[in-house]
This record gives structure tokens, sequence and C-alpha cells, in this order.
């Protein structure tokens, strides 16, 4: 660079998109098709592992959307756990023990018999998969230029999506087989249907989740093929390797042999402090309040529908392959959007996309909640198609402002204990939906449960959504890393006076795994106790309120401040 002074991200943004780009483009994308298969594996096989576990009970309800509960609780411990280590230990090694652990820990899901084996290790190989994600998201954004961020950021959640989407292509046909795929594992069992008659199938699904392990020769190939940021070296204090990746990156683009002097990378100011605490201090509580309302809500609405589609679409009369098929094509209506939010939330602005996001949404949850019918297939597939678009831009729109949120020396930090939390909302909508699903007034004249009118309650958290995203979310678009580190420098607010909010975001989350989750799998006749839909309701909106106290007192203190 001449003697003259220089960031990491200035040295990237030169470059621009390079080969160097298209490699840990690829390289991640594989980690999100295994996050995605891992997600919705359970989904498209929770009826035929559900009628495995309780042969003798057609309606197993909130015990039926536990099965994504265990995986998804396993992923906020992972998050918690591995965004801290990956701050520590480095990106690549995160993520190579990530993945391992998650393939070594699936492969037992295929021989459960019982829910307590199954969750176990749902729960085990779930803290792998909450590790990986974050590192993922983390690297993309350290790894591409400043105006493309976005795009590639969201291109990978794309992937994501493509894991479901193969989920569902590799279970329906698995799963329906009507013959044992694998003798002596999968089975033949009599379960009961909803008319109380019985019916045969095989256990095929264990299949599935031997598939499942294929992340372990996946993180094999990492520890090879992948490299660590340069980012992460800088801020670390080594930036003589910082320097010799930069140079690496810059001679397989350009062919070129220059050498960037480490005594001239401009490192930005660590935090005064680090770890989860600092995330809830006067400095970042309003970037918090911001993606973490919005990461949850996305996830909340996401995951539990998901996690019910097949039960929605089989209640009204539907077979249970058409089932998963119609859960198969709202995913790729999310691969669609996740494809377009990316261009537009470059193009508009993360803040403007994220609000039109929500508004999308709770469009598309009347006109699907108006029109879904029996016996118009070729309808529900065009619905499907818009819902699986709209919810999925929404969460999308969240991913690239959760690294630009927070500077290198807490960003994983801070992406992996947002998705964490999130996550913690995925796991009790499954089962608070299920548990609605239950109650007299969700129920048709027949006894069915009427989800046209239960997917109606996702209204709520979009609204609080899109009011959070109005109050508290910033523009980062066009912006490097760096600047937006310098940014929060120059308001000058305190990074260790998180403790008390850290704290009492910790009781507020054990209410809600309580009230939505303990309690609907732990209390019997929860679902039909007159009680239970207001102590789930409070459950699920304290952290709304939360972040509209905590984020408002801290904004109109800024607001005094300039």
């Amino acid at each position: 660079m001449d003697k003259k002074e220089f960031t990491v991200s200035e040295v990237i943004d030169s470059i621009g998109i390079s080969s160097h780009t298209w490699v840990v483009f690829v390289l991640l994308a594989f980690a999100m098709i295994f996050d995605g298969y891992d997600f919705m594996i359970v989904n498209s096989t929770n009826l035929f592992v559900a009628s495995t576990f309780w042969p003798d009970n057609a309606n197993p309800g909130a015990l039926m959307g536990s099965l994504t509960t265990w995986g998804l609780l396993g992923m906020v411990l992972g998050g918690a756990v591995g965004g801290i280590m990956s701050d520590k230990l480095g990106r690549k090694k995160m993520l190579i023990i990530a993945v391992i652990f998650y393939g070594v820990f699936t492969l037992p899901q295929a021989f459960a018999n019982d829910l307590v084996f199954f969750a176990a290790f749902r729960l085990i190989a779930g803290f792998g998969v909450g590790s990986c994600i974050p590192v993922v998201t983390t690297v993309f954004s350290e790894s591409m230029p400043s105006k493309q961020r976005g795009i590639f950021v969201t291109f990978g959640m794309a992937f994501m999506v493509v894991g479901w989407v193969l989920a569902g292509l590799v279970a329906n046909p698995i799963c329906n087989a009507e013959t044992a795929i694998i003798p002596g594992l999968c089975n033949q069992i009599t379960y009961t249907l909803a008319d109380g008659s019985t019916a045969q199938m095989f256990t095929n699904w264990r299949v599935c989740y031997l598939i499942g392990a294929l992340p372990i020769v996946y993180g094999i190939v990492l520890i090879f093929a992948m490299h660590e940021t340069p980012h992460w070296y800088a801020n670390s204090g080594n930036k003589e390797m910082a320097c010799k990746r930069l140079t690496q990156i810059e001679q397989a683009t350009r062919h070129t042999s220059h050498e960037y002097d480490p005594n001239l990378l401009v490192v930005p100011p660590k935090p005064a402090k680090v770890g989860p605490t600092v995330l809830f201090s006067s400095k970042f509580i309003i970037a918090t309040a911001a993606i973490w309302t919005a990461y949850f809500v996305g996830q909340f609405c996401v995951y539990g529908m998901n996690a019910w589609l097949p039960a929605w679409f089989k209640g009204i009369g539907y077979s249970s392959a058409d089932a998963v098929t119609l859960q198969t094509l709202n995913n790729v209506g999310a691969i669609l959007s996740n494809i377009t939010v990316g261009f537009v939330s470059d193009k508009m602005g993360r803040k403007k996309t994220l609000a039109f996001s929500w508004l999308f949404c709770i469009f598309a949850i009347v006109i699907c909640s108006l029109f879904v019918a029996p016996n118009n297939f070729v309808l529900c597939v065009g619905l499907m198609l818009l819902f699986g678009f709209a919810l999925n831009f929404a969460i999308t729109a969240v991913q690239p402002m959760m690294p630009e949120a927070y500077p290198t020396a807490i960003r994983n930090t801070g992406v992996s204990w947002c998705q964490a939390f999130a996550r913690f909302g995925g796991s009790a909508s499954s089962i608070v939906l299920g548990g609605i699903a239950g109650m007299a007034m969700f129920q048709t004249a027949a006894g069915a449960t009427n989800w046209s009118m239960v997917v109606l309650v996702l209204i709520v958290p979009f609204v609080l959504g899109f009011i959070c995203c109005v109050l508290f979310c910033k523009e980062t678009v066009g912006k490097t890393m760096d600047q937006l580190a310098a940014e929060e420098e120059k308001l000058g607010n305190s990074e260790e006076d998180g403790n008390a909010r850290f704290w009492i975001m910790i009781v507020i989350a054990l209410i809600l795994a309580v009230l939505c989750i303990v309690c609907p799998l732990a209390v019997p006749g929860w679902s039909k106790a007159a009680y239970s839909l207001p102590l789930m309701a409070i459950g699920v909106l304290l952290p709304f309120a939360y972040f509209f106290v905590f984020g408002l007192i801290q904004k109109a203190k800024d607001k005094a401040k300039a």
C-alpha cells in the first residue's frame, strides 16, 4: 500500500469479488445446506416419527411439536457458547468442530425408539448446529466486499433453504416407501388414524437421519480447504498473519506478489469488555433491540409454521405425501426470496427492506388464511410459494444486519447470541402453535384444528417486529465493517454497563421457556385450560416489552447527547 495505512476492509473492498470470494461462498454454502437439512428433516418426518413413538395417539399435539423443539434448544445452547469460542479460537476452528460434532450426534437419532432417546441426541446435535451457523454468517460478512455484502450474506442464507427443500425431497420418497429400505432398522409398525382405524408403515424415516451424518465428511474437507479470516487475525493481534492472508487473497486474484506491511495495518479499537453482557451495554443495546427482536419474530414464525404445515394440509384432507410436497414448495418460495432480498437490501437499504418485509408477511398470512382449502391443490401450491417467499424474505432481511451491528472482537458473540435467542423463540413456537391448535376456540365444529385461524396469530409478532424496526434499526448499507465500528465509538457510550440488563434478559428467557415449553409439555390438559393462552402470550411478549423499554430509554439518552 506504498507506506499508506490501511484496514482489512479496505483491502478486501479494493480486491472486490475474487476467486477467494467464491471459494469461501461455496464452502459456507454447504454448511448452510446441512443446517437447513438438519432442521427440516424433523418437520418433514414428524408425522412418521410421531406414529413410531406414539402409535396409539392419532393427535399427539404439543408432543409432536416438541420433536422440532429439542434440536432448536440445542441450537440455543450452541449459539450461546459457540459464538464466544469463535471469537477466541477463530472462525475456522470453531466451524470444523461444530460440523463434525453435529454430524456425529445425528447418527444415533436414526436408532431412537422413544422420545427421550431422540430428544437427547437432537439436543446434543443441535448444540453443534447452533455453534456453526453464526460462524458462517460472520465469515460471510468478514470476507465479502462492502458493496456486495448484503447479496452474498442473503445468498448464503438461501442455501439453508436449499437444505430445507432437499430434506423434503429426500423425506417424501423414503418415508412413504412401501418396503423397508434397510431391513432390520426400518421395522414395520401399526398406528392409529384419526378416525380410530389402524394402518401400517415402515420406519424408513430412520434413513433420513443416517443421511444427516454427512457433515462429518464436510468437516474433514474444511480442515484442508478453509482459511482463517484476516479480520479475526488482525483483531487477535496477529497482524503478520492478517497481512499474509491479504497477500494470498490478492495473489490468487490479481496474480501479483505485493506484500502488506503489518506495521501499517490499522485495527479498530477493541471494546473495553467482551462477552455477552457487552451486547446489552448502553453502547450496543439499541442495535441489540433492533436485530434480536427482528430475528426472534422471523424464527418464531418460520420455524413454528414449518413444523405444522404438513399437519395443516393433512388435516384438511391431503395425503401425507401431498402435505410434505406443499411444505417443500413453501421452501422453494423461500429460496426465491433469499435470492431476491440481497439485491433489494443493497439497493433500498437494510431498514426499509426489513420494514417492508413485515408488512408483506402480514399480507401473505391473511391471504393464506382466507384461501387455503381442500380439493384445490394447484391453488395451495401458489399460496405456499407466496407464504414461503414472504416469511423467508423477512427473516433473511435481518441477516446482513447482525454482523454489521457489532465490532470484530464481539461480532460472532453478538451474531451467535442473537441467533440463539431467536431459536429459543423458534423452539417455543412449534409447541405454542401446537398448544393453540388444541384449544376449543381454534377448533372446527367437527373437532379438528382450524389452522386457517391459528396462522392469524402470527400477525401479532409481525406487527411488533415492524414497530421495533422503525424505532431501533439504523442504516448500514454500503459501509465497511471498520466504518460501522468507528461510528459506534463517536457516541461515547459505555461498554461496561450491560450486566443488569443481561441478567434481566436471562430471567425473561427462562420465563419464556417455562410458560411456552415446559408447561405445555409437562402440565396435563394445558391447551384446554383457560389460563394457558394468556400465560403463553406473556412468555412470547415479554422480550418485546424488554427491548421496547431499554431501547427507548437509550435512544432518548443518545438524542439528548446529540
